[in-house]
């Protein structure tokens, strides 16, 4: 299995309040990103970095040998 990684960033006011950056993680949350890291910029900025991956299986090569026979056999 092979990932791929996939990553974005939020900024956030704090003086927003809690609320709202809590609201925005869940959502964010239910699509599958994850919290990486978050920073503090100018002090009244809290910037969040987030990652998401996707997963590839790759068949082994004796399943990719099998397939090839079976497309030269036609089944």
């Amino acid at each position: 299995m092979k990932a791929t990684w996939e990553h974005k960033y939020i900024v956030f006011d704090v003086n927003g309040g809690p609320k709202t950056m809590v609201d925005v993680l869940n959502t964010e949350g239910n699509e599958g990103w994850e919290l990486g890291a978050i920073i503090s910029v100018t002090g009244e900025k809290l910037c969040v970095f987030l990652k998401r991956a996707t997963y590839i299986i790759e068949p082994s090569p004796n399943e990719e040998k099998e397939e090839e026979t079976m497309k030269l056999w036609g089944k």
